[in-house]
């Protein structure tokens, strides 16, 4: 795998925390972290680190802890929300962070709104705030509770320090819709450099091939490239190239020009390929 690179790519950072005994027995998927990743990046930002821990606070607070230490300026963590006993998230971070569990009535109006809505629905006859329900609403002092969409739980945001840390539900839609419509509208409004990116398909050259081509194309410019090896089909090899630069230095106008230059300096056949 061919990685080079002009530039550092120092920018607002992020970890994510994915919790579940179910993602490290290999029954579930971590789509939640795929997701997270890629609306980050579509945006700019970049992901440092990721952890996938089981529902045990003892290695929830580790993760968060090194989270914590490290450079990164937002801490993401997915799962353990909900109103079960083995939903630990809050009350772990909580501990974690030194902070008390309080019970937090926006938090419960949320909650209150999102059962009347089932009702409205039809899709439950009745409800009653239960001891498992309020345990939705039991947040760490101080903290803001996010809106859900889609399911019950609210989503979280912790000031701590100088991080921000950001608890959301494991369930995959509700995710999703707390980190685009909650979670984005507090960070997209950093005026910081940025990284964009742009993705060539290659067919019909090896990496071996292509690595003193971009060696010496990298010497005009300051970008970041990393090629994706996809294998090899009917004889081809496939190669998926990322392109990335800093916004603040290379416009789309210039970056496309670029582009055509790079790809006119890897057609050194007639049965390259590439598509982008």
């Amino acid at each position: 795998m061919l990685s080079m690179t002009t530039f550092d790519l120092i920018f607002m950072k992020f970890e994510i925390i994915s919790i579940g005994n179910e993602l490290l027995s290999g029954r579930t998927l971590n789509t939640n972290l795929q997701t997270i990743c890629n609306i980050l990046s579509k945006i700019g930002y970049t992901v440092s680190r990721s952890y996938v821990v089981k529902d045990d606070c003892t290695e929830i607070s580790w993760a968060l802890k090194q989270a914590i230490s490290n450079d990164s300026e937002w801490i993401i963590v997915s799962g353990g929300l909900g109103p079960t006993y083995d939903d630990m998230t809050l009350s772990c971070t909580a501990s974690t962070l030194d902070l008390n569990l309080e019970l937090n009535e926006v938090a419960l109006e949320m909650i209150v709104r999102r059962y009347e809505s089932l009702v409205a629905q039809n899709i439950i006859d009745s409800f009653s705030i239960t001891d498992s329900r309020r345990k939705m609403a039991i947040l760490p002092k101080n903290s803001i509770p996010l809106k859900n969409n889609v399911g019950t739980a609210p989503g979280v945001l912790i000031k701590y320090e100088s991080k921000n840390i950001v608890c959301l539900p494991g369930v995959p839609k509700e995710m999703e819709d707390i980190m685009i419509h909650q979670v984005l509208p507090l960070i997209g409004n950093d005026n910081r450099d940025k990284v964009n990116s742009k993705v060539l398909y290659i067919d019909g050259i090896t990496e071996s091939e292509l690595s003193p081509i971009i060696n010496e194309f990298l010497s005009n410019y300051d970008l970041y490239i990393k090629s994706h090896p996809k294998g090899i089909s009917d004889g081809i090899y496939h190669i998926e190239l990322v392109i990335s630069y800093k916004s603040k230095k290379i416009s789309e106008s210039l970056i496309n020009s670029i582009l055509e230059k790079l790809i006119t300096s890897i057609k050194i056949r007639n049965n390259i390929k590439i598509k982008y």
